[in-house]
């Protein structure tokens, strides 16, 4: 009995591949033609021996896993997990390695890379074909993850060990998609560029220090530009430089950043578009997040995606065309502002996240438009910035005083029941504030001072204000559903009645005019609420119980 067409095909392709000399391959052209021909002398003999009208049509092409069996002989192809060894294989990342050119020792995970190798063994092949391509290659190269060590950074001219300080070459074995277009230079030096039309002198380290007066901000940038490039340590912080004027330097440390990347290892993505369909799915092939512009008076209402990617936790990432994906994405993050954002999410832990870093510097009628534009692309200079940066020893960031002044003006901000009771706080006279009276007052201190502003239900501004509380050593909650007796601790008259109108806390059987009077209500026995700290029972059942 004779071979099948489909059995002649994969005889042909394994002698063709056992036949190959693995330190000498022919290029991709020769080897389809050497293999379609081959194919096609083997089919002429079975034809031979099957007889006129019995045998089969000689293929022009190679086929798809032809394609693919060619692809792995040729190149080095594996598939990368999304997040980690162990999750579903159907998601992973087709990547091949780069042996030369700009983007040497890395692996690409993209579909016109892999395109644009297909069609050298089949000058003709189609989208169809070029899917059945790629879904061989799945089913047969091997699975590696992705470089983790977060010592081992990607240089433009080899891999660089931050415990060490050694460059080491390239090698398929360490799986990087992504590196820092800037060689590692151990003699780099800080050099001076002198303008000889406005007679200026400029170094790198001199204009980072212009930054800022308060070196402790100077030395948290250097760290951010340390942290741009070392996209395995977990810093879970993102830098937010903030400046409400303009020409303060942000955007020229931005474009600083940009440089020490290369234009393949960044993303743009605003703040605004964490929750947008398709958005995050460049962060598939980079490992820095770089915006210089976001729009004013923006409201965040997710900040899901926008926490996940801070702390590299896993995202779900939709992609235009294709199945959406898992994702965990390796990198640090820089947002510019020129305006406070407000966000939905109040919370510590998102706080936390935060290192806002203030531009309070003006350079209006100093600019000099050449250093960004020139200076700030000079090898020389690049190479100092990394040699510099690849020289300290850190893996956390550090939190300047500035920055926590900063960070409580923007909790006050984003958080307008912070914001009421940092402004209320030592001005109440009653040792005992009811939820129903902090309500009411809260909405009118909020109608006079943000007119416009959304107020929340009563239920969430209660758990707001407690969760504000929990660090105030005035005023304690142990538990908002406790019942407080108010005998003794709501005596004297709370003068906020007059001053914000709050009717329903009005003495509603006096007629006059007596503030003392108007201002002492008819009070119930028992409250929910807040209790002054001094008079408040501490112990295991927290203040005097009803």
């Amino acid at each position: 009995m004779g071979r099948t067409k489909n059995e002649i095909i994969d005889e042909s392709t394994d002698a063709y591949i056992k036949g190959l000399n693995p330190a000498n391959l022919p290029p991709p052209e020769t080897m389809a033609a050497e293999l379609t021909k081959l194919v096609e002398q083997n089919i002429v003999l079975e034809n031979a021996l099957r007889g006129k009208g019995k045998g089969f049509r000689i293929p022009e092409t190679l086929c798809f896993d032809q394609i693919a069996q060619l692809m792995v002989v040729r190149y080095r192809i594996i598939r990368v997990p999304c997040t980690g060894s162990n999750v579903d294989t159907d998601y992973d990342l087709l990547a091949i390695y780069v042996p030369e050119g700009p983007e040497e020792g890395t692996y690409s995970t993209s579909d016109e890379v892999f395109y644009k190798l297909a069609r050298r063994f089949n000058r003709r092949i189609t989208s169809k074909v070029f899917e059945e391509v790629l879904k061989v290659l799945r089913a047969i190269v091997p699975r590696v993850t992705r470089c983790m060590d977060r010592d081992l950074i990607a240089v433009n001219n080899g891999i660089f060990n931050y415990r060490t300080k050694k460059l080491h070459p390239f090698t398929p074995d360490l799986v990087f998609t992504v590196k820092s277009h800037v060689n590692y230079n151990d003699k780099a030096t800080n050099i001076v560029i002198h303008n000889d039309d406005d007679g200026t002198d400029w170094d790198v380290e001199s204009w980072i220090a212009e930054l800022s007066d308060d070196p402790d901000i100077v030395d948290l940038i250097w760290q951010i530009l340390g942290a741009i490039i070392r996209p395995h340590v977990r810093w879970n912080k993102s830098a937010w430089f903030y400046s409400e004027e303009g020409n303060n330097g942000k955007g020229t440390l931005c474009e600083l950043m940009r440089s020490l990347c290369g234009e393949a290892a960044f993303a743009c993505i605003p703040l605004c578009d964490f929750s947008k369909d398709f958005a995050l799915e460049p962060l598939t092939r980079y490992t820095a997040i770089i915006v210089d512009e976001n729009n004013v008076g923006i409201y965040i209402d997710k900040v899901a995606n926008l926490k996940a990617v801070i702390t590299n936790d896993v995202i779900p990432i939709d992609r235009k065309f294709k199945t959406p994906i898992s994702y965990q994405f390796y990198g640090f993050m820089v947002q510019c502002l020129n305006e406070f954002p407000r966000i939905r999410d109040k919370s510590d832990s998102f706080y936390r996240r935060q290192l806002f870093i203030p531009f309070e510097k003006c350079f209006t009628g100093r600019e000099r438009k050449y250093i960004k534009e020139d200076y700030l692309h000079r090898k020389e200079v690049l190479e100092y910035v990394l040699f510099r940066v690849l020289s300290m020893n850190y893996y956390e960031l550090s939190e300047p005083e500035r920055y926590r002044e900063v960070l409580d003006e923007y909790k006050e901000f984003n958080d307008p029941v912070r914001q009421f009771f940092k402004e209320m706080v030592s001005q109440f006279v009653w040792d005992i504030l009811p939820f129903s009276f902090l309500y009411e007052l809260y909405k009118a201190w909020l109608r006079k001072n943000n007119p416009g502003g959304i107020i929340q239900g009563k239920n969430k501004f209660i758990t707001e204000l407690v969760s504000v509380v929990r660090a105030s050593t005035i005023w304690y909650c142990k538990d908002k559903k406790k019942q407080i007796r108010s005998q003794g601790r709501m005596e004297r008259p709370e003068p906020l009645i007059i001053e914000y109108g709050l009717e329903d806390w009005k003495d509603p059987d006096y007629h006059g005019d007596n503030p003392n009077r108007i201002a002492h209500p008819k009070l119930k026995v028992i409250y929910r609420g807040l209790v002054r700290v001094s008079t408040a029972d501490m112990g295991p059942g927290g203040p005097a119980a009803a």
